[in-house]
């Protein structure tokens, strides 16, 4: 029988989740602010998307302002979609150095709040102790919100910010409302300023250092995941492998998805820390960016993507099923016996 404070047990645990939630983001906030001296040696990755928000909302277009010589000099044009720049809006607000941490924050609080939606004793947590982690606080990069908005339907707008790396994450957990949310997002984007889209595939042939895991040597064996199709793990694995990406280990982190218990999952620390490793080791006197980037590209196909593989394919091939397959199938076999 329920004692009479058994209705207080789903506020506390839901005060727990936040309190963890917010301390998390904090910590990764402070992280990525203090890494750095100040005044920071190279700007972040977020610094192209808050500068284009600025500019957007001085009515300016930052497609044709960011990048090499433009008003606001910066290494590449801004590759990133419409949606992205108006995802940055709500930190456009604070100094740069104030953005950063704040981005950095909310995405780790967010998907600190996915991973605690069944239990705090979650092995996939442990992403928060990787060396990837560490990198992608680093750089300011998306992987924390693109990572929670798989687990959270409503968060799925997000994708359209990063859509190879959203396609990826449909692909493993589809979701009609995430669908709808990413959709609806570019949507509104589009109506307002058709413009961009034209703007920005113009950009995309300068992404240079961009390549697909699975075209690096040993990347084809990824794809052997396939045969553990229904589950998600193995078509997130497959198809992050598949989609052109930065070859940083900022990307992987959405790999610990396919963590299940607190074994695989410290495995998957470990191979991500001997990743920047050998890579800090491997190239630590190569100049060239590309060369860098490849070097890189090929050591986390190595070192993390292959074992994921693994990992994987120890697994039965169970969880999704092709319900309308199935369907055709016996009708087919009903009007069989009939003619028979």
């Amino acid at each position: 029988m329920a004692g009479p404070l058994s209705g207080m047990a789903l506020p506390s645990r839901l005060f727990a989740r936040l309190v963890f939630a917010v301390v998390l983001g904090l910590l990764t906030g402070a992280y990525a602010d203090l890494f750095w001296p100040h005044p920071r040696p190279a700007p972040s990755d977020f610094t192209q998307l808050w500068e284009a928000a600025r500019m957007l909302l001085r009515g300016e277009n930052p497609y044709a302002l960011i990048g090499p010589g433009g008003s606001f000099d910066y290494p590449f044009p801004l590759f990133y979609p419409l949606p992205a720049v108006v995802g940055a809006m709500p930190f456009a607000w604070a100094p740069l150095r104030l953005a950063d941490a704040l981005f950095a924050g909310t995405g780790a609080a967010l998907l600190a709040w996915a991973l605690t939606r069944r239990t705090f004793a979650n092995p996939q947590l442990l992403v928060f102790a990787s060396f990837a982690m560490m990198v992608t606080a680093q750089n300011v990069q998306w992987s924390p919100l693109l990572m929670a908005a798989a687990l959270t339907p409503s968060l799925g707008f997000l994708f359209a910010c990063k859509p190879s790396i959203g396609l990826a994450m449909i692909a493993a957990y589809p979701s009609r409302a995430g669908v709808l949310a990413a959709g609806a997002f570019a949507l509104i984007t589009i109506a307002v300023w058709p413009g961009w889209i034209t703007a920005w595939l113009a950009a995309l042939p300068s992404a240079t250092h961009m390549a697909a895991p699975v075209t690096q040597w040993g990347g084809p064996l990824i794809l052997l995941a396939l045969l553990r199709w229904r589950r998600p793990e193995a078509r997130l694995l497959v198809a992050l492998a598949c989609v052109p990406q930065t070859p940083v280990l900022y990307e992987v982190v959405p790999l610990f998805l396919l963590v299940q218990t607190f074994r695989e999952g410290t495995l998957l620390v470990v191979l991500t820390g001997l990743a920047g490793k050998v890579i800090e080791t491997v190239a630590a006197d190569v100049a060239d960016y590309h060369a860098w980037m490849a070097i890189s590209g090929q050591w986390i196909v190595w070192l993390v993507y292959l074992p994921c593989t693994v990992m994987v394919l120890r697994r039965p091939n169970e969880g999704l099923t092709l319900d309308w397959l199935a369907g055709w199938r016996e009708k087919w076999r009903l009007a069989t016996a009939r003619a028979q």
